[in-house]
């Protein structure tokens, strides 16, 4: 697929997926957006990871379940190579077994592929500009394993901010749903961090999943 011409602001997606139908969805949809750009469409793993290197986008919109080379495998290698991009799931597999893959490879939001056509770009966005995005089925995985403080000795205070963590919410908005200042959940989040051996808020997710 040829580059298009693209303002400096324009977020630039790259889609990998094995199914006809989701490229149409995806490109009928981002045709009338003007700041975001689809530079490249793959159908499998291995085209994602040739298409990143020729088009280094911004967000990768990657599948799970793909011939040849499936979105684990693609995630891992694009996520060591161009940690840079920022990699959303969109699959219509959500079990705990392909959450917990995808984000411990690398991917930064995992969306069920209902939940992902109804706001395409805002979801997009928000990847962009780095936050944490999960439709409400995968964020029930991420919280649902069974004592999770007994592993890790998490206070119950950092338990709820690690479910909130999983809903994809905001600093800002995980401090207002808890009623505590932004300072009290950074320090409740560094002491999360500390205590699974984590840096990150996907890495977190993935252990505690």
């Amino acid at each position: 697929m040829h580059d298009q011409m693209q303002g400096k602001s324009d977020i630039r997606v790259v889609l990998v997926d094995d199914h006809l139908q989701m490229h149409k969805i995806v490109e009928a949809t981002l045709r009338t957006i003007p700041d975001i750009k689809l530079v490249g469409q793959g159908a499998n793993g291995e085209e994602g990871v040739d298409l990143c290197k020729q088009h280094q986008p911004d967000v990768v919109l990657m599948d799970v379940v793909m011939p040849i080379m499936d979105g684990i495998e693609a995630t891992k290698i694009l996520h060591g190579r161009f940690p840079e991009i920022k990699i959303l799931v969109m699959s219509s597999f959500h079990d705990h077994e392909s959450v917990y893959a995808m984000l411990r490879n690398g991917a930064v939001g995992y969306l069920t592929k209902d939940t992902l056509a109804r706001d395409l770009a805002e979801t997009i966005r928000a990847t962009f500009q780095g936050k944490m995005v999960f439709s409400s089925e995968v964020g029930a995985q991420l919280v649902s394993s069974p004592q999770p403080t007994v592993n890790f000795h998490l206070t119950d205070r950092e338990l709820e901010v690690l479910v909130l963590l999983a809903e994809g919410l905001t600093n800002q908005q995980s401090a207002q749903r808890l009623s505590i200042s932004q300072s009290t959940l950074k320090f409740h989040m560094n002491n999360i961090f500390q205590k699974l051996g984590v840096q990150t808020r996907s890495e977190a997710l993935v252990l505690a999943a």
